[in-house]
Parts: C-alpha cells; structure tokens; sequence
C-alpha cells in the first residue's frame, strides 16, 4: 500500500489483550488464524494461540501513531471569552479613533468613509494611530484650497 509504513513492534513488551475468539480463514496451505482481542484489534497468525492472552501490536501502533498526530495538532483557537477580551480591551482606542475621524469629517465637510485610519497596535498593547490619508473629489478639494478656475 502507498504510504503505509509496517512497524516492527517488540512483542514482548506489546500490551497482553485477552483473546474473544479466533477465526480461521483461508484455504489448504494458506491458513491464517485471526485473533479478535478485548481491544477491538485483530491480530493476524499462522497458527491459533492456545493462551488467554496475546501481544496487540496494533495497540503499540496507535500509541506511537497518537503521538505524532498530537505533536502535528494546530494551536487551540481562542475561545468566545478570550476574543471578546481582545475586542474589550481596544474598544475604548477605537471609540477615539472613530471620534477622531468624525471629528476630521466635520471639519473638511466629506464623508467619514473617504477617510482612512492607518493604525496599529504597539508594544505596550495600546492602538495608535499612525497616520490618516483623506480621499477628496475635485469639487471638495477645490473648496478647500479656495480654488475657483475649472481644472
């Protein structure tokens, strides 16, 4: 099979199962005797075992194989409570940047979403604004720079 590494598994030091039943299967010459274990594996024989108990090597398998998925798991997300923390703590910095763009709005006499906030959160976990760039059609920047000849 593609992709399916066979492991050697150390037998004697494989958990002891206690044998459910076995069931023969093949034909003359090609018997394999299939031993179903309290864990719910199958171990695969040439010949019955007369004990109780036998090695469930594929308990070893999947232990070593649980293994590399946990060390492969992606980090928990965060749950509702921790986002909502995150948003609480920088509510009150984006009410002053909201004020601070509608306060710029007023003023120039354009639409709040012509302006944009560039900001950031700094080392000290605060939000600052960096800079505001400002999106002005021709007859606003006209009023502004009191410029009446047509461009």
């Amino acid at each position: 099979m593609k992709g399916f590494k066979i492991v050697s598994v150390n037998k004697k030091s494989a958990p002891q199962k206690i044998v459910l039943s076995i069931e023969r299967q093949g034909a003359w010459g090609d018997v394999s005797y299939y031993h179903r274990l309290e864990c719910g594996h199958i171990e695969v024989r040439k010949r019955a075992s007369p004990k109780p108990k036998i090695a469930c090597t594929w308990c070893v398998v999947g232990e070593e194989k649980g293994k590399e998925l946990k060390a492969l798991t992606l980090i928990q997300p965060p749950t509702v409570e921790e986002v909502w923390d995150f948003y609480d703590d920088f509510s009150n910095e984006e009410v002053d940047v909201a004020q601070l763009r509608a306060g710029i709005a007023s003023t120039i006499g354009c639409p709040q979403d012509s302006i944009e906030m560039i900001s950031e959160v700094g080392e000290d976990n605060v939000l600052r604004v960096n800079y505001v760039r400002i999106f002005l059609d021709i007859e606003l920047a006209k009023k502004i720079g009191k410029y009446s000849k047509n461009i």
